[in-house]
């Protein structure tokens, strides 16, 4: 168990430092920042699926289903769309509202849970979602403007998780499936920045590239943790450490960054926060289930 929560909030915290990474890198174009993520996440992966006869086990099975490469297709695109996004909310200035995502995440995947599996809620987690609306609303009447990174963050993060639960190949394996099958358009769209002398790799200063280069390790590190972690963690316990990333991006945005947090941003996060602490206690009552990943 010590081990679990030392490997899991390592992870954690890892996701929970990104903006201060990608800040580093907001003179590149988000677009050729997610492509050069992309690309250099693809050693480190074969590495640790090439270290793991299980893992290559899971590679060599997904390979071979026709089903299974269709979903990783599209969870691959998915991820892609979440990472590519998160890394303009930086550049933007926008590490608030895209932390704001994060925290919906666990409430979203209720309701994906509901309108996808059919699942059906009690009080507690009606009344945690209704927090979580109200939140929302609240931060939309306020100032007049629809907080669509924050949903857009995000949605596409739980849709990325529920469609998982349809894959029986687990992250990392997936991930390198996920990498492969975009790798053709991620390498052709790099050359095509190239070619129209609009790429900044290689074209700037040995930082720029040196960032750009570890932003694979950088992405892949944290997950390879949170999985190692997460096989010996009950998932309750795993859900609720989650809410370390999405708290410690919004100090980041806040603290480090020096992003505006007025009263309005913070009673909509004080309402979603409210949503999330009844969230977790329904999750931590008798007789909720808790099952340990595979």
């Amino acid at each position: 168990m010590q081990r679990g929560y030392a490997l899991i909030l390592a992870g954690y915290i890892g996701w929970g430092l990104f903006p201060l990474y990608w800040a580093l890198l907001t003179h590149v174009p988000a677009l050729e920042v997610l492509l050069h993520r992309m690309a250099w996440s693809l050693p480190l992966l074969l590495l640790l699926v090439g270290l793991s006869a299980r893992r290559r086990s899971q590679v060599r099975a997904a390979l071979a289903s026709w089903r299974e490469l269709r979903w990783l297709a599209l969870t691959g695109l998915i991820v892609s769309f979440n990472w590519g996004i998160y890394i303009w909310a930086v550049a933007n200035a926008r590490v608030i509202e895209a932390s704001m995502g994060y925290f919906l995440t666990p409430l979203m995947n209720v309701l994906g849970g509901i309108l996808v599996f059919g699942e059906r809620l009690d009080r507690l987690r009606v009344l945690a979602l209704a927090c979580a609306a109200a939140g929302v609303a609240w931060y939309i009447a306020s100032t007049a403007l629809v907080p669509w990174v924050s949903l857009l963050v995000g949605s596409s993060f739980a849709a990325y998780g529920l469609l998982r639960k349809k894959i029986s190949t687990n992250a990392i394996p997936g991930l390198l499936i996920e990498i492969l099958l975009l790798l053709p358009f991620t390498l052709a769209a790099i050359l095509w920045l190239h070619g129209r002398d609009e790429a900044r790799f290689l074209k700037l200063d040995f930082a720029t590239d040196f960032w750009l280069v570890l932003g694979g390790t950088v992405t892949v590190v944290p997950l390879a943790l949170f999985t190692a972690g997460a096989r010996l963690l009950p998932m309750t316990t795993v859900g609720i450490l989650f809410y370390v990333t999405p708290s410690l991006q919004f100090l980041c945005g806040w603290l480090w960054l020096g992003e505006a947090l007025d009263l309005d941003k913070l009673i909509g996060f004080c309402a979603i926060w409210t949503g999330l602490a009844i969230f977790s206690y329904s999750l931590l009552r008798p007789g909720e289930t808790r099952v340990k990943t595979g």
